[in-house]
Parts: structure tokens; C-alpha cells; sequence
């Protein structure tokens, strides 16, 4: 009985910290959102291939998946950095779960996670980052999609 009356204690106790935590989280990605602070992510291939095609922009795919810790790594850090958000201003971006859309996958011959792949209008690689790095990398490998694209 007192082993129950403890459990019990513990457990509401737990659900009240998560509670917590989770309104604190929820205020802030609002606030984060609500000042315009992140990458303008498709999730329709089709549809960010037309926006690509129509501003003739390169296209970002970041593919990723649930259970990869260096996707979540790379969203928390690397596509949060501000001089990374302005950057990829300059692409078209797309977020695409290889878990749900394993054909676009394929095409791609993506097989590690996270794979940021670099194409342009028409669909063809022009540069590919396989692995989580950090924002200052990051700039570097988009300048060198840029650059690419830009030939």
C-alpha cells in the first residue's frame, strides 16, 4: 500500500514537471515563430520544385528521420543559427522524412541520415552533405551549393 501511495506521488509528480517543461517549450517556439526566426521549410517536393522552378533557386532537401539524433542536432542548432536562416533565404528548402517517402529517397541514393542534398531546378545534384555540422560549416558547404548552382 505505501509502496502504491508513493508510486503514485512519483508519477503525478513526473507528469507535472513534463507538463511544465512542455508549456515552457510551447511559449517559446511560438515566440521563435511568431518573429518570423526559421527556415521556411516545404514538405510537397512537388510543390517546392515548382517555387524553385518559378524563382530559379537552388532547392535544400534536408532528409532526415525520426529517430536520428543528428537530424534533431542539426534543427536545434545548425538550421537555428540566424546567419544560417538568412542564408537559406537564397534556397528553396524542403524537410523530407526518408522513412515516409523512401522512393524520393532512393532516387537520391540517400542511405545516412542526416543527408542535406543540393539540386537545382530541374532535380539534378549539384552538391550533397551527408552528417550533422555545426552552423559555421554548414554556411560553407552552402556556399559551395551556391557557387555550383550558380555555373
Amino acid at each position: 500500500m505505501h509502496s502504491t501511495r508513493l508510486l503514485s506521488t512519483l508519477l503525478i509528480a513526473a507528469l507535472l514537471l513534463c507538463g511544465s517543461l512542455g508549456l515552457l517549450s510551447c511559449g517559446k517556439e511560438g515566440e521563435e515563430q511568431a518573429a518570423g526566426d526559421e527556415i521556411e521549410w516545404f514538405t510537397s517536393f512537388e510543390e517546392a520544385m515548382d517555387k524553385a522552378k518559378e524563382k530559379n533557386r537552388p532547392v535544400m532537401i534536408d532528409f532526415y528521420t525520426d529517430w536520428c539524433s543528428w537530424c534533431k542536432q542539426l534543427d536545434r542548432t545548425t538550421y537555428a543559427d540566424a546567419t544560417v536562416m538568412k542564408r537559406a533565404e537564397e534556397f528553396v528548402s524542403i524537410k523530407i522524412d526518408a522513412d515516409d517517402q523512401r522512393p524520393l529517397a532512393a532516387r537520391y541514393k540517400v542511405g545516412a541520415f542526416p543527408t542535406i542534398l543540393f539540386i537545382n531546378p530541374e532535380g539534378i545534384e549539384i552538391h550533397r552533405v551527408v552528417g550533422f555540422r555545426p552552423p559555421e560549416d554548414f554556411l560553407k558547404e552552402m556556399d559551395t551549393a551556391m557557387s555550383a548552382f550558380k555555373k
